[in-house]
Formats: C-alpha cells, sequence, structure tokens
C-alpha cells in the first residue's frame, strides 16, 4: 500500500491543507469541509481564508457572530439589530439590517449584492430567526456654519435622523416563507397576502 501511495503526484495532507492545497482544488476542499458560502469571484487569498477557517465557522453557524462574518465580508458598516434590541418594532427572533448611507460607504448595493447578502443570511442565520426588513438606515448630519457675526467661527450641529419608519414597507402584508422571508415573482415583485 505505501508503494502504491508514493506513486501519488500530490500528497494528500498537501491537499486538505488551506494554505498548501492548489489553487484550482480549493473549491473541492471548501465542499469537503462544508463550507457553505463561497464566492468564485474571490481572491485566492480570500478562498485560502475561507477554508480555514470553515471548522470554526460551522461551530459558529446560527449565532450573530456568523451573520457578522457575513455581514463584514460584504461591508463592516451594515448594522445588525437583533428583537431584544429593538423590541418596540420587531417581533421576538427577528432581527433588521441597517445598511449605510451612501456617504458613509464605498459599497454601492445594487439588486445583486443586495440578493446576494440575503442568500448568504439565509446560509447562516438562526433557523428560527427572520430577517425583518433592510430599509432602516440611520442618518448623522454634520453642519457647518460660518457666523456672519463672527467670521471665522464654525458651530458643528450633529443630528441622528431616522430616514425610514419601521412600519414601512408593511412586510406582514407580504406572503413569507417558512424562513419568513417574503416571497418574490419572477420579476421580482412581492408576493401580497
Amino acid at each position: 500500500m505505501a508503494a502504491r501511495l508514493d506513486g501519488v503526484p500530490v500528497a494528500v495532507d498537501q491537499i486538505w491543507n488551506p494554505a498548501t492545497c492548489p489553487a484550482h482544488l480549493l473549491p473541492w476542499l471548501a465542499w469537503g469541509l462544508s463550507l457553505d458560502l463561497w464566492n468564485a469571484d474571490w481572491t485566492e487569498a480570500q478562498k485560502r481564508d475561507a477554508v480555514a477557517d470553515a471548522i470554526s465557522f460551522q461551530q459558529r453557524k446560527g449565532t450573530p457572530a456568523s451573520l457578522r462574518v457575513v455581514l463584514d465580508r460584504f461591508d463592516p458598516l451594515i448594522g445588525l439589530v437583533e428583537w431584544f434590541e429593538d423590541r418596540g418594532t420587531l417581533d421576538p427572533y427577528t432581527f433588521r439590517l441597517e445598511l449605510p448611507l451612501v456617504a458613509e460607504s464605498d459599497v454601492i448595493y445594487d439588486e445583486a449584492l443586495v440578493g446576494q447578502i440575503l442568500r448568504d443570511i439565509a446560509q447562516v442565520k438562526p433557523v428560527r430567526a427572520a430577517m425583518q426588513a433592510v430599509f432602516r438606515l440611520r442618518a448623522a448630519a454634520a453642519a457647518w456654519l460660518l457666523s456672519a457675526a463672527r467670521l471665522g467661527d464654525m458651530l458643528r450641529f450633529e443630528v441622528a435622523a431616522d430616514v425610514a419608519t419601521a412600519g414601512q414597507p408593511e412586510w406582514l402584508s407580504y406572503l413569507l416563507t417558512s424562513d419568513g422571508e417574503p416571497l418574490q415573482t419572477a420579476a421580482g415583485a412581492f408576493l401580497e397576502a
């Protein structure tokens, strides 16, 4: 048996190591480690990091920490608010994402990106948890005013503004999957109850 193993062109221990695995075999190694999230567009370093973290990620799966890892891959500025942090608007076992404003983040949130975020969240979120909506934004406005009476003086006003109310859109009027996600038509419109 040892003689036949010596004839194998690649050492098996190198293939099962994310640091030494040939790059073209990384997707297979990720599959072998049951990695839920994989993107063929990642750089080789990102792929190796994801495979290296596969086992510890599986241990965290279903926790807020796993959601944070997924969100950080897209944009670390995405806020995560759980139901117990906002009892006034969120039902038990729901959570809300708060996307940053365009001025705060370099990430452009188009339909494809939001769809990818939602797919990745569905892979790692707790089974009983449902995402309420991606609709609430926080804005911090800063205005610098130059006083006409006192040239050179500057005043700074910091204001926190909630630019959307928690009841808009009415997500409860849409048909939902068993995971609490809204159903959509092929054209992308939400199905209403």
